[in-house]
């Protein structure tokens, strides 16, 4: 019984379809529009921000739906979303930097590196299909990708502020915050730095002993 009510919902369904694909008028789309924003909130960002790394990737999202009457499973819709992601990582320049200067090598303690949220993603090429039980995938379809793509935002950033994800932009920021600091120290007549001048960075959630004496000779052990 359950079986027949399904098929002939399905083949309804086809009928539509067919039907609708007969019929005389047809459709243009014009420009998308936008008009003035609404609860507009301009804030500073105090003492502004540094920009130090980014990773661009295409990342893949799915999420699986059961269906069941009357308490029996008569199907699953699984929907896939392809979309490029921008993460961005920044440092915030308002905290206090540390700086320990041994002869000619300068050492920097960082604020901690920190994810610009939300992740940027690019719909122009967002691609999206369905998999699944195919007599439910008409129906459910698109209720299921709008689903499954308001959960993005918050997937992206729980990957960006991974470890995994953490550590790739590592060394790209180290290499930013070494020019950053590079010029800044140059603009500070009291340091004198030069052009052979050491810079070694290091970042609030590393070691110093993965660093070595020669990061902070201050603290070698004697002899």
């Amino acid at each position: 019984m359950l079986v027949a009510l399904v098929v002939a919902i399905a083949a309804a369904w086809f009928g539509y379809q067919k039907v609708a694909a007969l019929l005389p008028w047809s459709k243009m789309a014009g420009e998308v529009r936008s008009g003035p924003g609404t609860e507009i909130l301009v804030m500073r960002t105090r003492g502004g921000l540094l920009e130090v790394a980014t990773i661009r990737a295409t990342e893949q999202f799915d999420k699986r739906f059961v269906y069941t009457v009357l308490g029996l499973e008569v199907g699953e819709t699984v929907p896939h979303i392809r979309v490029p992601a921008v993460y961005r990582y920044h440092i915030e320049l308002a905290p206090e930097w540390t700086i320990i200067r041994s002869g000619d090598v300068f050492t920097v303690v960082t604020p901690p590196v920190r994810p610009s949220l939300p992740v940027a993603v690019d719909l122009a090429h967002m691609e999206k299909d369905v998999g699944g039980t195919w007599i439910l995938i008409p129906f459910n379809e698109r209720a299921d990708l709008e689903s499954l793509q308001r959960d993005i935002t918050a997937t992206l950033a729980v990957k960006a502020d991974s470890a995994a994800y953490r550590q790739m932009q590592r060394e790209a920021a180290r290499k930013t915050v070494t020019e950053f600091v590079r010029k800044w120290l140059a603009s500070q007549a009291r340091w004198q730095i030069g052009s052979t001048s050491t810079i070694r960075v290091l970042f609030p959630d590393e070691p110093i002993g993965s660093f070595g004496p020669q990061a902070f000779p201050q603290l070698a052990p004697a002899g």
